[in-house]
């Protein structure tokens, strides 16, 4: 049985992406938590964590007094904002700051980061790719798409970022990408393409490719029922994944199944280093009409981070 400890997940409030994998770590490793999103007071919102760091403690209690309850055993942070707060309550609480601060990593307990981001120290885990909380075991596909012929093709699609914009002309690439994929791939020759846009996807994007695809066993998720994902994977073959979107790629690997990476034009090195990793180690290929569909290995990180965790022996203990 797991002690209790109080536990606070602060995330900049809005990234979805983010409060992902710090829920996912905090159900795991500690099993109840609090959410905290965090919205710092202006005067600090946009201060960098190497003058924030350096402020009297007075004005570091200030920027975080309206976190409501008592000081926690352990914070995981993630986020400009919330590695603040980490900063501000280090002292009296344990601290695991997901992804790269703008800091040393010596200020906190521990950081996990993904290897792509290049950081290195005593107290860094590195991880490939994104950390999260799919299990495989759980998912299941749902029964409406079952109707759709296999072998079948998951599509997963990213959207507009601060990385790049997703234009028509893309849309038309992919589409008619797709469709040669399963007219002559000869291991899809006849797949079903199962599609799931993201919240960042255009709308425009999704009338293109219902036209460009007329003929193909195909879905297209409408954005007004529930999100299948993530039990789709469950129930797909192969899956093609956006490359603008490092978490569904992360998300994607985790099945042992082919995963593809569409090509979307992204130039930040970053992402470059994240999917050479991915190749050189076979968790995925670059997406081509003629892939060789082999099983790929499971990139399952999520264990390995608390193991190491608990090796390092971050919880406190408790009597």
């Amino acid at each position: 049985m797991k002690k209790k400890y109080i536990c606070w997940v602060c995330v900049d409030a809005f990234k979805v992406g983010t409060w992902k994998q710090a829920e996912a770590l905090a159900l795991k490793w500690v099993s109840e938590y609090e959410k905290k999103p965090i919205q710092l007071p202006v005067w600090c919102r946009w201060m960098p964590s190497r003058v924030f760091v350096k402020l009297p403690d007075f004005l570091k209690n200030m920027a975080v007094r309206s976190l409501n309850g008592p000081v926690p055993d352990i914070i995981i942070a993630a986020g400009r904002q919330a590695v603040l707060v980490a900063i501000a309550l280090r002292h009296r609480a344990k601290t695991v700051v997901l992804m790269k601060p703008e800091i040393s990593p010596h200020y906190f307990n521990a950081v996990v980061a993904p290897l792509h981001d290049q950081l290195e120290g005593g107290n860094v885990i590195c991880t490939q790719g994104a950390i999260h909380g799919i299990q495989p075991e759980k998912l299941i596909f749902p029964g409406d798409l079952e109707k759709y012929a296999q072998p079948r093709v998951g599509v997963l699609l990213g959207g507009n970022s601060v990385h790049g914009e997703y234009k028509d002309e893309l849309a038309i690439k992919m589409a008619n990408d797709l469709r040669d994929l399963v007219v002559s791939n000869t291991s899809l020759i006849g797949a079903s393409l199962i599609i799931t846009p993201s919240r960042r996807t255009p709308l425009k994007w999704l009338e293109i490719f219902e036209r460009n695809l007329e003929g193909i066993s195909y879905w297209i998720w409408d954005q007004k029922t529930e999100n299948p994902y993530p039990h789709l994977l469950n129930g797909v073959d192969v899956i093609v994944v956006c490359e603008d979107s490092i978490s569904m790629a992360s998300e994607a690997c985790i099945m042992g199944k082919p995963v593809l990476i569409y090509s979307t034009g992204i130039t930040k090195q970053k992402f470059k280093r994240f999917y050479q990793q991915l190749f050189a180690q076979s968790y995925a290929q670059p997406f081509t009409i003629n892939a060789k569909l082999n099983k790929s290995p499971v990139l399952k990180e999520l264990d390995r981070v608390i193991e190491q965790l608990n090796e390092m022996k971050i919880l406190p203990t408790k009597s």
